[in-house]
Parts: C-alpha cells; sequence; structure tokens
C-alpha cells in the first residue's frame, strides 16, 4: 500500500470515527450552521434543527417528545444542551446569533451525510434563508400544532397568517396546499384569492 492510499484510508477513519463523537443534535447544529454559512439566531436554530428531526428519526430520537413554543420562542432543552456543549468545545461562537469557529468547520466537513440527508438540511437551508420570522411562525403553528405545543400564540401571526401564506407561497418556500393549510382556506378558495391578485393564472 502506497503513501497516497494509506492516507486515504487514514482520514476515512477520521471521518467515520468523527461521525461517532458527536450526538445526532451536535452534528444537525454543526451541519446546519456550515450550510447556512452565516451567523443565526439561537431560537431560529432550535427551529431549524427541529424541521430537520421530522425527517431523520435517529435525530427525533434525541429530542424532546413534545417541544414547547412560547409566542415565537421554540425551546428544546437537548438542543439548548448540545450548543453549550458545542460551545464548550469551541466549535461555534456567539450567545444569541451562532456561528461556527474554524475548527468548527473542520468538523462539519468530517461528516458523512446519505443523499437524503443532505437534500433534507439543504431544504431546511433554503426555507429559512430570505424568509421572515413571522413566515416561519407561520408555519410552526399552522404545519406543526400538532407536533408541538404552542404555549402561548402571538396574535400578529394570527391575525395575518393569509398575508404570510401568501408571501411563503410567492417566494416559493412553501407548495399551494401548505401555504392554503397557513392561510386557513380551502385549497379552491385560496386559489381563487391568487388569481384575484393575479399571482395564478
Amino acid at each position: 500500500m502506497d503513501k497516497s492510499n494509506i492516507n486515504n484510508t487514514l482520514d476515512l477513519i477520521d471521518q467515520i470515527l468523527g461521525n461517532q463523537d458527536y450526538t445526532n443534535i451536535e452534528k444537525a447544529i454543526l451541519i446546519l450552521l456550515y450550510l447556512y454559512n452565516d451567523k443565526v439566531d439561537v431560537y431560529r436554530l432550535h427551529k431549524m434543527v427541529f424541521l430537520a428531526s421530522l425527517d431523520i428519526s435517529e435525530l427525533r430520537e434525541e429530542l424532546e417528545p413534545i417541544p414547547s413554543m412560547y409566542k415565537d420562542i421554540f425551546y428544546d432543552e437537548n438542543i439548548d444542551e448540545a450548543i453549550e456543549s458545542l460551545k464548550f468545545d469551541g466549535l461555534i461562537e456567539g450567545d444569541t446569533s451562532l456561528q461556527l469557529s474554524s475548527k468548527g468547520k473542520e468538523v462539519a466537513l468530517r461528516f458523512l451525510l446519505s443523499d437524503k440527508e443532505k437534500d433534507i438540511y439543504e431544504e431546511i437551508i433554503d426555507l429559512f434563508k430570505d424568509t421572515t420570522d413571522d413566515e416561519i411562525l407561520a408555519i410552526f403553528y399552522y404545519k406543526l400544532y400538532d407536533q408541538i405545543k404552542i404555549l402561548k400564540p402571538l396574535k400578529r401571526i394570527e391575525s395575518n397568517r393569509k398575508k404570510l401564506a401568501l408571501s411563503l407561497y410567492q417566494k416559493g418556500k412553501i407548495s399551494i396546499e401548505a401555504a392554503s393549510e397557513i392561510a386557513g382556506m380551502n385549497i379552491k378558495d385560496f386559489m381563487e384569492m391568487l388569481k384575484k391578485k393575479g399571482l395564478l393564472s
């Protein structure tokens, strides 16, 4: 075995072991911060990890059975503990806005992701880029209400749900079916509203 093959084998072993050193929550946090490539508000990050867990069962098993949401704050104690652990290890920086350190970027690059996992994480990043906090809240309030405990909803989300649904649909963030559900309308009426606004032919 030549030196090049030995180095490739050692790199592969390092990647495999790197995957085993972190919980699924820590891995998700590092991957999401790496792909987002910018500072992320801590509560947005909580929401991002939760969304990933809906399609990654190993990740979902590490989260609270029914996480809670108070107004605009989505919180899971296990995600919070993972964030603190990663800060302690010097992999992420910040208090209310988080980003990867250079060491964190190196670790995130070592993770081996399946094609399915790559697609899941990329979809989440796409959803959160150029999306307002209220638009994300509308998704949580009206699409995920059966999977989270909403302790006290914000009145502005409730009163603007149609507007938020329209905005999300116009940005291409959600399907017409999801938008009609967020708007609190049947799909036929929602499509009629889109036509009147010149958003559907």
